[in-house]
């Protein structure tokens, strides 16, 4: 058995990689959740968990800017994680290694999920803040409207920057120009 963790940059995706992702999702949630990953995720980055050069899970990390208390935060977005084969250690291993990333880069990672996952996103290593996704809003960039997500549990890698911290202390909202990742 020979595992490889790889990452690759959104415009390196070849065709094939593409295609795997995509029809893995849309078996998981259906024909909607098909994604134009080089459009949406333009400027991240995907990793791989490999056994035996076959995709076993893969998630995404973008950067993301976000602005609290009139300053303004560089982080990583993450999402887009699946484990092909479930409880078998692959969701384990993409989130070990996007912490990994996360402190190599020196950047505080933040994600959003449903309440079901949080047990799991706990034992890999990400802190918790429930309705999370409350503290963040989205400017439209087109109308600057405010967009407010209502569900969705926080899960989050803090660096340095202590941004999850502030923000958490806060009276104020976090707002990003990403769409909620």
């Amino acid at each position: 058995m020979k595992i490889q963790i790889i990452s690759k940059k959104t415009k390196n995706l070849t065709k094939n990689e593409i295609n795997f992702m995509n029809n893995e999702r849309v078996k998981l949630w259906g024909k909607n959740a098909k994604i134009n990953f080089k459009k949406e995720d333009s400027k991240g980055e995907f990793i791989f968990v490999k056994e035996n050069k076959k995709i076993k899970s893969f998630g995404m990390m973008k950067p993301v800017k976000i602005k609290l208390n009139n300053t303004e935060y560089k982080i990583m977005g993450i999402g887009r994680g699946m484990a092909i084969e479930k409880r078998k250690g692959w969701g384990k291993i993409l989130n070990a290694a996007r912490i990994l990333e996360l402190k190599r880069k020196g950047k505080t990672g933040i994600a959003f999920t449903s309440r079901h996952n949080i047990k799991f996103f706990e034992s890999v290593g990400y802190k918790i803040k429930k309705n999370g996704i409350k503290k963040f809003r989205y400017r439209d960039p087109k109308t600057k409207e405010l967009i407010y997500d209502p569900e969705g549990d926080m899960i989050y890698y803090e660096d340095e920057d202590k941004l999850v911290t502030k923000l958490l202390k806060s009276k104020k909202l976090a707002i990003t120009d990403t769409n909620f990742w």
